[in-house]
Formats: C-alpha cells, sequence, structure tokens
C-alpha cells in the first residue's frame, strides 16, 4: 500500500477534534459573603453543563473580568456573552462594566463618585481614619474573541413571578392586602426613570392583589436623597395597609448584603409583612441566563444598545 494511501487512512481512523464553542457566558454578578459566592459557582456549575460559562464578582473589577475572559477563551469559545446578574440595567456597576469591557468609551462618573462618597463615609466611622478599599479603575479587558452584553432582570417574567410567590407566601387575604416592593435603587438620576419603569410593570404581575406600588430606596445616594426615599417609602406603607388588610413589603434584591436589614429599621412603628426574602436563590435562574445568552447570540459579539428609559 503506498504511503499516502496510509496516511489517508490513519487520518480517517483519527478522534474528529472538537468544534469551537459558537459562544461562552460570562456571568457577571456582585461579590459576597461565602455563601452568596458558592450559590454564584453553584449557578455558573449547572449552567456550564449546557454552555461554557465562567463567572467574575465584583463592581465591573478589571481583575475579574479579565480572568473570566481569558478562561473563556483558554476553552475554545468562538464570543463571549455577558450575562448581568443585577436587577437593573441602567445602572453605574454595568455602566463601568461597559466601559471595561469595551463596549462603551466612557467610564462611569456616577460609580466613581459614589466609591469616593463610600470610601469618605467608612473612613470616617472607621478608628484612625482608614476605611475599606474601594478602589475605581479604569483599567480595561484584554479579550481576542468578541463580547455581548445582554440586559439584566429588569422587568423579566421570572421576577415577577418570583415576586408574586414571595407575596403569597406572607399574604393572608391578597384581595385586602397591598404589595410594596422595595429596590436599592441607581445613584446616577438619569437612571431613575428607567428603574421606576421597570418597577411599574413588575407591579403589573400582583393580580387579585389589591395594590401594588414601590420605591427605590437610593441606597448609595448622597443622604439628603436616601432620607427622602425612606419618608416616601413610609407613607407608601401606611397606605398600603388599609380594613382587615396589610402592607406586604417585599425587596427586589438580588441576595443578602445588607440593605434588607436596613429596611425594616426604615419602616420602625409601622405595620407590615416581611420576611427579607431576596430573588436568589431559585430555580428559575438557570434557564433565565441561558436565555438571555441564547437570545444575544444573533448579536454574534455586537453590543447590545444601552436600554432606553421606560
Amino acid at each position: 500500500m503506498r504511503l499516502a494511501a496510509v496516511l489517508a487512512l490513519l487520518s480517517l481512523c483519527a478522534p474528529l477534534r472538537a468544534a469551537p464553542a459558537p459562544y461562552g457566558i460570562l456571568l457577571l454578578a456582585h461579590g459576597g459573603d461565602e455563601n452568596w459566592n458558592k450559590e454564584i459557582e453553584t449557578l455558573r456549575s449547572r449552567v456550564n453543563a449546557k454552555v461554557p460559562t465562567e463567572a467574575a464578582l465584583g463592581m465591573a473589577d478589571p481583575k475579574t473580568l479579565q480572568a473570566a475572559v481569558d478562561l473563556l477563551e483558554k476553552r475554545g469559545v468562538a464570543r463571549i456573552v455577558a450575562v448581568p446578574l443585577f436587577v437593573q440595567s441602567r445602572s453605574e456597576v454595568l455602566d463601568q462594566t461597559r466601559y471595561a469591557l469595551g463596549l462603551s468609551d466612557t467610564p462611569s462618573e456616577a460609580l466613581r463618585a459614589g466609591l469616593e462618597r463610600m470610601a469618605a463615609a467608612h473612613a470616617h466611622h472607621m478608628p484612625g481614619g482608614h476605611g475599606h478599599s474601594m478602589e475605581f479603575s479604569t483599567e480595561r479587558v484584554k479579550a481576542r474573541e468578541p463580547i455581548s452584553l445582554t440586559p439584566a432582570l429588569d422587568d423579566h417574567a421570572l421576577v415577577g413571578r418570583i415576586l408574586v410567590e414571595r407575596a403569597k407566601a406572607l399574604s393572608r387575604r391578597p384581595s385586602e392586602d397591598g404589595v410594596v416592593l422595595v429596590a436599592h435603587g441607581p445613584v446616577d438620576e438619569t437612571a431613575v426613570e428607567a428603574w421606576r419603569g421597570s418597577m411599574a410593570s413588575l407591579c403589573r404581575s400582583f393580580k387579585g392583589f389589591r395594590s401594588c406600588d414601590f420605591e427605590l430606596l437610593r441606597d448609595d445616594a448622597a443622604p439628603p436623597v436616601r432620607a427622602a426615599a425612606v419618608a416616601d417609602l413610609r407613607a407608601k406603607v401606611s397606605a398600603a395597609r388599609t380594613g382587615k388588610g396589610r402592607a406586604v413589603v417585599l425587596p427586589v434584591l438580588i441576595a443578602r448584603g445588607g440593605i434588607e436589614r436596613k429596611i425594616p429599621k426604615d419602616l420602625a412603628g409601622l405595620d407590615f409583612a416581611w420576611d427579607g426574602r431576596t430573588l436568589m436563590p431559585h430555580p428559575g435562574f438557570d434557564a433565565w441566563v441561558l436565555e438571555r445568552a441564547a437570545a444575544s447570540d444573533g448579536a454574534k459579539g455586537r453590543p447590545f444598545d444601552r436600554p432606553a428609559a421606560n
């Protein structure tokens, strides 16, 4: 047998090289305590069983973003779809993430100002004037493959479904109970209307309840802004309780991280139902991440337009 024929036969017997995955998922989430980080790793692992997935924790931290991008590229993905596990697309953290991923040209000045204000507040209350490290970075991710960014949770049906489940667990008479949703809210004033639009849309999920209202706590904004939000929240919780019905207060938060402990204190003296349960953990997030990524695959690396205010 000629050498050429032998080589051809051997090539047919050789194992086929796997084609690169059409895309990989870059799962974006806030960092947190050990339990929260494990929850994100569990979610990443489940999604990874279907699509190559790596997670980047932190507030647009270029180091964790770069590490996750590097891992995906080593796995041979042709494109990277970043899926933000955040409540709202109009977020100063996501604005900074867009910049870090090369999807916008301008870093988030709202995030810079917010971090400086928080650092100053921590330093003021810490012995010796030393607070937690809250650094703002203008470093950007270096990537060989194109990256796109999907919308965050916003008013996705999953969020409405989870919140209704939480409300029903707390409500005695839904037809007489008023629901009040409380979200963290942005620092940036220009993002407020987008947040309000999403919250108003989520309120429409509460069919069968007497009413639904919402408030943005503006937790990282200047103290007078937050104080005004708390006053509005107290008024809305008071109005939600009428007759035999009661106010059911629900946090629109991804996970426990401190703000859910502030809300009962902000509402001290009022009568309301509350358990502090956040959106996660919930089994629906696996499908949500996969859905967001699959919907973006048609973009083939082109960045999504910034969501318009609702």
